[in-house]
């Protein structure tokens, strides 16, 4: 390796360094102070979840019924799930999601960030995210076409759509 490979490596880790620091300098000028996630499924926003104080809505589409919030109370969320249908290992360790009988993947909301904790899909990607509350890092499960977006720059006025369920 040449001296100039190690100038330019080293330029570059100094470059994506001070870019992170600008990308979240900005993440957090921009921050409202409130975090909801966007929850989308099938590329079709089907709730919002307030992070903190732990309310939601869910939005008037064909997966509403799908939607269990149930023990939103608790900070847990059943939606849909493409892949997500052999339930049983949930049914053993959750009598709510067996009693209602909900088919779907089970969201957790816990000191303000929100984590996929039961799905099914090849290899588990899904469950393997961090929690996040970052709009950074938004979760990704393309198994089962569920993507979880973070806002932290919103209010609630702006997230109300034309026609809301709940």
């Amino acid at each position: 390796m040449k001296r100039s490979d190690l100038f330019l490596a080293a330029g570059l880790l100094l470059l994506g360094g001070f870019l992170w620091f600008i990308f979240t300098w900005i993440e957090a000028s921009q921050n409202t102070g409130e975090t909801y996630a966007k929850v989308t499924y099938h590329d079709e926003t089907i709730m919002m979840i307030d992070l903190q104080s732990l309310s939601y809505t869910v939005y008037d589409t064909i997966y509403q019924d799908q939607i269990d919030t149930g023990r939103a109370g608790e900070g847990i969320f059943y939606v849909p799930g493409a892949v997500t249908t052999d339930m049983s290992a949930l049914y053993e360790v959750d009598s709510y999601a067996m009693e209602h009988e909900i088919i779907g993947i089970k969201l957790l909301v816990k000191d303000g960030k929100i984590a996929v904790v039961y799905q099914e899909s090849p290899k588990d990607v899904c469950q393997l995210q961090d929690p996040t509350n970052s709009p950074l890092f938004p979760l990704v499960c393309l198994p089962n076409e569920l993507v979880i977006t973070i806002y932290t720059n919103w209010t609630s006025d702006e997230f109300i759509p034309d026609v809301i369920m709940e």
